[in-house]
């Protein structure tokens, strides 16, 4: 583990006044490289190296785990409510279950993660990499995924109900039912597939709906598809057309 010891010397000794950690805890992390359902409340990990390490059901809630190595880890129904996860590795990390509320994964890696029914409700996600990331059922409700790479991501069912997807890449995306009511989209490349999927009131202004699979998509309008392009394979529902990319958007 990179500099993991270093990073538990650091919380050990310089924990501020809201941490609550267990030093007990920190210890078994250290010596025993995982630590279920551990109290780590606030603790200062940044950058520690904890790679494939278990910690099922631990309490991260408001730690510092900014840079941390974190591919391969075991969260699943862990607390990372309003956690410093920005510029961590979680790739191909298991979270499913876990609380993310309010934290922070901005730039995060987070290829390959698995995050089935995960809350990431109100969850900052500015330039994240969520390529091919499993996320059927999580909820992201006013998450902030402006500039993220949402490529080849399973997104079946999830809750994207005011999200913030300014200029994501979704290409190959499954979106199938997902709820995007009142999101805004604008600029994103959503070559996605979509049937089901909500889309009232979200914002498509600029979007690329090239080869987009919108047929069944609800709440969708011919005034939110004439700020958007796409092209001939562009399914949609009965009634409704999109211009080609090629045409200049107003």
């Amino acid at each position: 583990m990179r500099i993991l010891v270093f990073a538990l010397a650091a919380a050990i000794g310089f924990g501020g006044p809201s941490s609550a950690f267990d030093a007990a805890d920190l210890a078994r992390l250290k010596t025993e490289g995982g630590c279920v359902r551990c109290e780590l409340t606030g603790a200062r990990l940044a950058g520690a190296g904890l790679g494939g390490v278990d910690l099922t059901g631990a309490d991260l809630s408001r730690a510092d785990l900014s840079r941390a190595d974190l591919g391969g880890a075991v969260l699943a129904i862990g607390n990372l409510s309003k956690a410093d996860l920005s510029g961590a590795d979680l790739g191909s990390a298991d979270l499913s279950d876990a609380n993310l509320a309010g934290a922070d994964l901005s730039r995060a890696g987070l290829v390959r993660a698995r995050l089935l029914r995960a809350d990431l409700a109100g969850a900052r996600l500015v330039g994240a990499d969520l390529r091919q990331a499993s996320l059927p059922y999580a909820s992201l409700a006013g998450a902030n995924l402006a500039g993220a790479d949402l490529g080849r991501a399973i997104l079946s069912n999830v809750n994207l109900s005011r999200a913030d997807l300014t200029g994501a890449d979704l290409s190959g995306a499954q979106l199938i039912g997902a709820d995007l009511t009142g999101s805004d989209l604008s600029g994103a490349v959503l070559r996605a597939f979509m049937p089901r999927a909500e889309l009232a009131g979200a914002r498509l202004d600029g979007a690329d709906l090239t080869d987009a699979f919108m047929a069944g998509a609800m709440g969708l309008t011919q005034a939110q598809l004439d700020r958007a392009c796409g092209d001939g394979r562009t399914k949609l529902p009965p009634g409704l057309s999109v211009a080609p990319c090629s045409r200049p958007l107003d």
